[in-house]
């Protein structure tokens, strides 16, 4: 078990096939029943997060059977493969499946590197299996500046994978199996570059509470650039929370469970050159999980992306639901303009702008009246399965959209095949 606070401007460079971990090994076991236990004390942190209805994500530690994470039970009745349950009153742990000639870990160590000094470099090193609680970084470098995290795997850690703030740099990592989130970070002048981040959430954490790859809050000229971001449980790319001047691009983000890129109570973004395909798997109801959503935020540029949109799935969409600002007032969904797109539907599916607030709200026709517009966009659709269209509240068609003020210069095409 290691775990690092470093000094100001320290190097920490791994050579190939160097690992931190933060676990430690459980043993020996033996049978109990249809089961298998040993002696254990493991320490339960306080609940941190929202679980997803029916999961225990939180306080856990993770058990590892192997490199594959065991998910935590609160009943033997609930027991079985890939499942542990701990007894407190009997200090053990019990699982179902045979641990015979295989290595038992639990993460017991928050964090492998944590501190406030500035210009921290850490490269090359595999970071894995540490009890990181959730929005804690198993590398923790949101509370200082300048931290650069690059060519490094961080995988299996409870919580968040990685951190940075102000500065900070993420680059050319491999960030997956992760709790609750994949990647984040708050402040100015942010890179993400060049990561493959994958199938994080895998604790159960609700999304909407916060979940899935990347999630960037409270931030200012953040660059998201060259990534593959994909099979994440929640949104992809997701930039929340007072985002400004955040520049998303050339990313391939694709077969997340909620929306692939998320613009939330933002401003001023641009979203650009990626190629976006087939998220929203999880089914969300209403426009909700779009490969492209923007919610609540105003000032946003959606251009030359290539999306791919799943049966069933959402486009781009603009979402207002009349989101109240802390210090009173309202967020406005005003001024995002969507152009110059490529749209391929492989069934049904729709795009435009909704809300479903109150007429009578100052949000009421925000949609219409925001100055919001798309216009240029290539829509591509199987014969005979034209996509649909909202602007406020209702479906429309593509004419009607038209009419609308919408897509004077767009397109739908019938008859394409998704490529």
């Amino acid at each position: 078990m290691q775990q690092v606070a470093p000094l100001p401007g320290q190097t920490f460079v791994g050579e190939p096939g160097s690992i931190l971990n933060g676990a430690r090994i459980l043993g020996p076991f033996e049978r109990v029943g249809p089961f298998w236990a040993t002696p254990v004390m493991l320490p339960l942190r306080p609940h941190s997060g929202e679980c997803r209805k029916g999961a225990v994500c939180s306080p856990l530690p993770w058990l590892f059977l192997g490199d594959k994470p065991l998910r935590r039970v609160l009943t033997k009745a609930e027991l079985g493969p890939g499942r542990f349950l701990l007894e407190p009153a009997l200090g053990r742990l019990l699982m179902a499946d045979d641990p015979t000639g295989r290595q038992v870990e639990a993460s017991v160590v928050a964090t492998a590197f944590q501190s406030q000094s500035p210009d921290v470099r850490i490269s090359g090193l595999i970071v894995e299996k540490y009890d990181s609680p959730a929005q804690i970084g198993a590398i923790r470098g949101d509370r200082a500046t300048g931290w650069r995290v690059e060519r490094s795997e961080i995988r299996f850690n409870a919580g968040l994978g990685v951190s940075v703030g102000t500065n900070g740099i993420v680059r050319d990592n491999v960030i997956h199996g992760n709790g609750q989130l994949g990647a984040a970070a708050h402040g100015h002048q942010i890179r993400f570059e060049n990561n493959r981040i994958f199938e994080n959430n895998t604790a159960g954490f609700e999304p909407g509470w916060e979940a899935g790859g990347v999630k960037i809050t409270e931030a200012q000229w953040v660059t998201v650039k060259g990534n593959h971001v994909y099979r994440n449980d929640g949104p992809g790319i997701w930039c929340d929370i007072n985002c400004r001047d955040a520049v998303i691009e050339d990313n391939l983000v694709e077969s997340n469970q909620g929306a692939g890129i998320f613009y939330e109570i933002s401003f001023s973004g641009v979203v650009r050159r990626n190629k976006v395909r087939f998220n929203g798997t999880s089914g969300t109801p209403w426009y909700w999980d779009a490969d492209i959503q923007i919610a609540a935020s105003q000032g946003v540029e959606v251009t030359d992306n290539e999306i791919a949109v799943r049966p069933g799935g959402h486009a781009i969409m603009l979402i207002d639901q009349g989101r109240e600002k802390l210090g009173g007032g309202l967020y406005r969904t005003t001024g995002n303009r969507v152009h110059g797109n490529r749209i391929v539907f492989s069934g049904d599916g729709d795009a435009g702008g909704v809300t479903d607030t109150d007429r009578l709200s100052p949000n009421g026709s925000i949609i219409e009246a925001g100055n919001n517009s798309f216009d240029g966009n290539t829509y591509l659709a199987p014969a005979n399965t034209p996509p649909s269209f909202v602007w406020g509240r209702d479906p429309v068609t593509f004419d009607a959209f038209r009419r609308l003020g919408q897509e004077r210069n767009g397109a739908v095409k019938l008859g394409a095949e998704v490529q």
